[in-house]
């Protein structure tokens, strides 16, 4: 058995493979106790391959925590060069987080050609592949919770407004009004996005915490997005055959 783990920057993605490739368990959990809960469901894996996007220091726990539950060394994924046909736009390959880049090796496989994908994690990413596996680079902005976070820090609005994201329409408290306009804000940019690679014919992939939430408005601006909830998990495979 094989145990796939996509440590982001708040939470810890995880699945349980076969030899074979079936998915035989999943879930995430908090960074902090991530893997006595995996324990609890995962009894003797084989191999372990590990996406992190935190500190040498996190990572070294997770390495030492994975030793000790099943005495397995943790495999660690990084940016390369070229995988496949899949190139690296940047030119110190490695600098490219490696959650973006086991998720454009994803995207690329299912989509099999052009391909665009959006993380929506506590940072919104976007990075764009073209038809012959050349990835062309991308962008980074602040996630829906960081922009709140950021708006709150520098204003009077008082710090406990929480709310639900969903629409986008002008907001009737100040609750909604930031809210919506957050989301719509992020919406707007990823659809001129999608219109101008509108003649690349691109499939776009959308991933993380926020994404059921983006993909939603996204789709009633007539933007499309297929949601795969583990696209960083797929491409351990692909990084670490």
């Amino acid at each position: 058995m094989i145990l796939d783990v996509d440590a982001g920057n708040t939470r810890i993605k995880w699945r349980a493979l076969a030899v074979s490739g079936e998915r035989l368990a999943g879930g995430s959990a908090d960074a902090v106790d991530a893997f006595v809960e995996i324990s609890r469901q995962v009894s003797a894996p084989t191999r372990v391959r590990i996406a992190s996007v935190r500190n040498p220091e996190f990572r070294a726990r997770l390495r030492e925590s994975v030793m000790d539950h099943w005495g397995v060394v943790a495999e660690f994924a990084q940016s390369r060069e070229q995988v496949g046909e899949v190139r690296n736009a940047y030119a110190e390959p490695g600098h490219l987080g490696v959650d973006r880049w086991l998720a454009v090796l994803a995207a690329y496989k299912r989509a099999r050609g052009a391909c665009c994908v959006l993380d929506a994690g506590s940072a919104l990413t976007l990075d764009i592949v073209r038809r012959d596996g050349q990835h062309e680079g991308g962008y980074i902005v602040p996630g829906l919770t960081m922009q709140r976070a950021a708006l709150l820090e520098r204003t009077a609005i008082p710090l406990a407004v929480t709310g639900q994201w969903g629409e986008t329409d002008p907001g009737r408290s100040t609750v909604t009004a930031i809210h919506h306009g957050i989301l719509d804000m992020v919406v707007s940019w990823a659809a001129e996005q999608h219109r101008a690679r509108a003649s690349q014919e691109s499939v776009w992939f959308i991933t993380g915490g926020d994404a059921e939430v983006l993909s939603d408005a996204l789709a009633r601006r007539g933007v499309h997005c297929i949601l795969v909830p583990e696209l960083v998990l797929e491409g351990l495979p692909l990084a670490l055959p």
